[in-house]
């Protein structure tokens, strides 16, 4: 379950980080065009290298940005899966808010009105249940 937790976090990090350098590029690329209001003088013709090199920057990155959200999304449903697979429905419960809501203990704990003592409980009993494949959680 680490080894999962880790990865689909990476995942979930590396899709951020690149939403954020196509925000960061969408702004610059809007102050290329010139149309921004302020008291510095405007260049009479724009830089359309420097405008293209940054839209095919973002079209890389949103083109990454899909391939890393389908693994994403792969690795989330053999999550789901697994945890389906669980016989005991608090277990299920339990998996589903921690490993594919990603919430902390306190809150899965929280929400399901046990302590975090139990909730511990019911995960290693959850843990000893669930059916590994010969590759586990990758």
């Amino acid at each position: 379950m680490k080894e999962y937790w880790e990865q689909a976090e990476r995942l979930r990090r590396r899709i951020n980080r690149k939403i954020h350098e196509i925000h960061l590029l969408r702004q610059r690329a809007e102050g290329m065009n010139g149309s921004g209001i302020n008291d510095m003088p405007r260049t009479v013709s724009p830089d359309r290298s420097k405008m293209e090199g940054t839209v095919f920057k973002i079209m890389a990155l949103e083109q990454d940005i899909q391939e890393t959200q389908a693994e994403y999304d792969a690795l989330i449903a053999g999550m789901e899966a697994r945890i389906n697979a669980v016989q005991d429905s608090d277990a299920r419960d339990l998996l589903s808010k921690r490993y594919l809501e990603f919430k902390p203990w306190s809150a899965v704990a929280a929400e399901m009105f046990i302590s975090k003592r139990k909730a511990y409980y019911i995960h290693a009993k959850a843990l000893e249940s669930l059916q590994y494949d010969a590759v586990q959680f990758t």
